[in-house]
């Protein structure tokens, strides 16, 4: 879920626990804490399997009894709230298929080295998220008029680098964003209850934004009439451009930028000459997928003609969610080739050829580019 800026280096108690295995299918990052990714030939589907669903913790996966879990809302309310696992299942809910990317996926692109998990393009996916709006118990909570951000906090904690006392992980939305009707308590993942390594019993889910929002494993949810100022608010999750230090006010990480994967064919695959479909997912929190564009040989400007080829995107299902995409081409002289896509979304956003570094190596969107060769025969 969620990314650090920092390398896995936790403070943690006891063995390892039976939670913490991952699945054999994913791409370990680290164990300790458990970071692990998808292959991209995975994630070529509308939705993503549970057991192939990339996993980010930042402290050990910590250990919920359901029977005593509690989830207690209180802060700027008239009417603190305190919810068993029974409770929550007992108030309406609501199903959304939302895409989840690591606001760390991509970082091992990045150049110079960023800080921080180094994933490849595998942090993301998209499931079907199942629970409780987190409307609907603000609203029964009744939110004072001095309301202005919600902060969301989950029961694993641990030690970063740099910080002496022990961390809880948390984050904060804006009340307008809390107040979504998409924005859940989730409690069930493509129909299954949430596994303990995603978060059970109960763990928020917030379409458009980047995973750290995604508190998982959540127990407090306190409204706020100040700005959240938690570590993984102002340290973690914001843009650290080059340069000297400035004096103006950090820029956190929020929605999902405009972006594209190719999933088929993936590195270093070896052809033979001829027509091939390439396939691909494309995403964005600023607005619906409008365009998906491919090229197999690099362009000198984006004036150059014939250089992109506009993709087939295919049907849709959720706003929130990825849009599969295809595209036929013609591969009939033997080389190197390197293929290229790039997503443009209906607000105007479109995937830059780099994106602009920063020390975090976050919200990394730049144009994926994969490596082939065509043989002759």
């Amino acid at each position: 879920m969620a990314d650090s800026p920092t390398a896995p280096a936790p403070h943690r108690a006891g063995a390892p626990a039976a939670s913490e295995e991952l699945p054999e299918v994913l791409d370990v990052i680290s164990r300790m804490p458990a970071c692990a990714e998808t292959p991209l030939g995975a994630l070529d589907s509308a939705i993503t399997p549970n057991e192939r669903f990339f996993v980010r913790n930042h402290f050990a996966v910590p250990t919920v009894d359901r029977a005593t879990w509690r989830l207690a809302l209180s802060g700027e309310v008239r009417r603190p709230l305190d919810l068993s696992v029974e409770a929550l299942r007992e108030l309406p809910s609501r199903t959304v298929i939302a895409t989840m990317e690591c606001a760390g996926n991509s970082r091992r692109a990045v150049y110079p080295p960023a800080e921080g998990v180094q994933w490849n393009h595998g942090a993301v996916g998209t499931a079907e998220w199942e629970g409780v709006p987190l409307r609907e118990l603000l609203e029964r909570a009744g939110p004072l008029a001095s309301a202005r951000e919600v902060v969301l906090e989950g029961a694993d904690r641990g030690r970063e680098p740099g910080v002496e006392a022990e961390l809880a992980y948390a984050m904060s939305l804006p009340l307008e964003k809390a107040m979504d009707a998409d924005t859940l308590i989730a409690t069930r993942m493509n129909g299954d209850p949430l596994s303990a390594q995603h978060g059970a019993p109960a763990r928020a889910i917030v379409p458009g934004w980047y995973g750290m929002a995604s508190v998982k494993w959540l127990t407090r949810i306190q409204v706020s009439s100040a700005p959240f100022l938690g570590h993984y608010r102002t340290k973690s999750y914001v843009f650290v451009p080059e340069g000297p230090d400035s004096s103006s006010p950090t820029v956190p990480v929020t929605r999902l930028r405009v972006k594209s994967l190719i999933t088929w064919p993936t590195e270093g695959t070896l052809l033979p000459r001829g027509s091939y479909t390439i396939r691909g997912v494309a995403w964005s929190g600023e607005g619906p997928i409008e365009r998906v564009e491919l090229t197999t040989r690099a362009a000198r400007s984006d004036r150059e003609r014939g250089a992109w080829i506009a993709a087939r995107l295919l049907e849709n299902t959720s706003p929130h969610a990825w849009v599969r995409w295809e595209c036929p081409v013609e591969l009939r002289a033997a080389g190197h080739y390197v293929l290229r896509s790039r997503a443009i979304d209906r607000a105007g956003h479109t995937q830059p050829a780099q994106a602009l570094w920063n020390f975090r190596g976050v919200a990394t969107n730049s144009v994926h580019a994969v490596r082939i060769t065509v043989r002759a025969t």
